[in-house]
């Protein structure tokens, strides 16, 4: 009998030294009330944590730390409307999530992007988002990451507007990612058409675009009369749009010989300069102060004197809103857009420009910078906000979506062919030329163009001497 109490004892003995060791350990956890459990927080003992509790607290305080939100800096030159548009979505987009803070940088102009980019990948310190400038030729150098190898799983390519992802893609892959785009388009008076007796369909070429001259002009817009069948905006930028229709290039297609005075160009040039300066039904402003004679052109149109006039989307806002003001005042005018017509019977085959977004190459940013710099083009390029920077600014969208979008179909019921810009491009238009040699090339067609357009020099000559000046500076390049 004494035994059995003896072994009891013993018993609620030990059980008493288990529950005591427990609570001390307890306490020493949650409190760190005890000297080895202040030595081991310290370092100052030698004999180490176990491995598992060191891990779980690890654990414990990534779960409770919130994450910093990773940095984008972002650099682009837009400016106006275009920059309080972007400025707009940039914040909605921060506002959205948590993981990534983009902080924009303003840059004076496009040119100044290449310079500034061109020494921050010298300094390691480029930006890990850019929009504008010259993409390609970064690309080129080896100094852009392929915007593909970092897009969000839900970016759709398919939904890209046709002309954007050939502008987008090299080699096969998607480097860039479009932002929005431009290419120049038809703004008629549609009222006179119709009273000429005409339809949209007389505006499929040039050719019979001028023919419409006999019936078209003399027609009173009440405060005015048409003087004009057309008036192309000074400068190369139409004439090769309808030299490209045409079937004209600018270099060849091993890019070793400047073609600008090729027979496509001298038939396309000559004639405008016929229409011009012989014909006298169409029209050229030239010079003047900034944009002077951007406005003039729009004018004749806005007052009747003119059929119509080839501009960029990005009028479409201010031409609209002049054209209902004119109305207001008693001229006669419809507004109508339309793209550009075909060279005598064949498609059109304008050339756009696009803005692109990439992703500079640089040791100095991080596989997070860039995924986060492709998840806000995502964003900022998704179907609304696409919608929402053409609306505000005339500019092209870059989804073909945004035609179903239903804030995007009631714009369209008070901004009437707003979409056809996105149209043309979807359709018909090729990426614009990239002058290999910086812009030589450009600049001696540029002369050429107001030889024929202003001075009435044949076009022949006038191409010759250029292509003569533009194939040295090429050589050069291909040295």
């Amino acid at each position: 009998m004494k035994q059995v109490k003896r072994m009891a004892l013993l018993v609620i003995l030990g059980l008493s030294l288990i529950f005591t060791g427990c609570g001390k350990t307890d306490n020493a956890a949650g409190k760190n009330g005890s000297k080895e459990t202040n030595a081991q927080a310290s370092g100052n003992t030698g004999t180490a944590a176990p491995t598992d509790t060191v891990e779980a607290t690890k654990a414990a305080e990534e779960t409770e730390a919130p994450k910093e939100a990773v940095e984008i800096e972002f650099w682009h030159a837009l400016g106006g409307t275009l920059g309080d548009t972007m400025t707009s979505i940039i914040n909605e987009y921060n506002a959205s999530q948590s993981n990534y803070v983009i902080k924009p940088v303003v840059i004076g102009s496009y040119s100044e992007i290449d310079q500034k980019l061109q020494a921050a990948f010298a300094g390691k310190n480029v930006p890990a988002l850019v929009a504008g400038g010259s993409h390609d030729t970064f690309y080129k150098k080896g100094l852009v990451e392929a915007f593909e190898d970092y897009m969000p799983e839900d970016y759709n390519k398919d939904d890209i507007v046709g002309g954007f992802m050939n502008a987008a893609v090299r080699d096969g892959k998607m480097v860039f990612a479009p932002a929005y785009g431009t290419s120049q388009v038809l703004y008629y008076n549609k009222a006179v058409l119709g009273e000429a007796g005409y339809t949209g369909d007389n505006l499929a070429s040039w050719q019979k675009l001028e023919a419409m001259k006999d019936k078209a002009v003399g027609i009173s817009t009440n405060k005015n009369k048409i003087e004009y069948i057309w008036e192309p905006m000074w400068g190369s930028g139409n004439m090769l749009d309808a030299v490209s229709s045409a079937g004209g290039q600018v270099i060849s297609d091993d890019g070793k010989t400047v073609m600008i005075n090729a027979s496509a160009w001298v038939e396309v040039l000559d004639q405008f300069r016929k229409w011009i300066h012989e014909d006298k039904t169409m029209k050229i402003y030239s010079g003047g102060q900034g944009w002077e004679y951007w406005y003039k052109t729009m004018d004749d149109w806005v007052y009747g004197k003119a059929l119509g006039y080839t501009g960029s989307p990005g009028d479409y806002a201010i031409a609209l809103d002049a054209v209902n003001k004119a109305v207001k005042e008693g001229y006669k005018n419809e507004f109508a857009v339309a793209v550009q017509p075909g060279w005598n019977g064949n498609a059109p085959k304008p050339y756009f420009s696009s803005l692109m977004y990439y992703i500079p190459k640089s040791s100095n940013l991080t596989e997070d910078q860039k995924k986060g710099a492709a998840d806000f083009v995502n964003f900022a390029t998704n179907t609304k906000n696409t919608a929402k920077f053409s609306m505000g600014t005339g500019y092209v969208a870059v989804r073909k979506s945004v035609l179903e979008l239903p804030e995007y179909k009631e714009y369209l019921k008070s901004n009437p062919d707003a979409d056809v810009a996105l149209k043309q491009i979807d359709q018909y238009a090729v990426p614009e030329f990239i002058d290999p040699t910086g812009g030589a090339i450009m600049n001696a067609l540029k002369e050429a163009v107001d030889k024929i357009q202003i001075e009435n020099v044949p076009a022949k000559k006038a191409l010759d001497e250029a292509q003569k000046k533009a194939q040295k500076e090429l050589d050069k390049v291909n040295k």
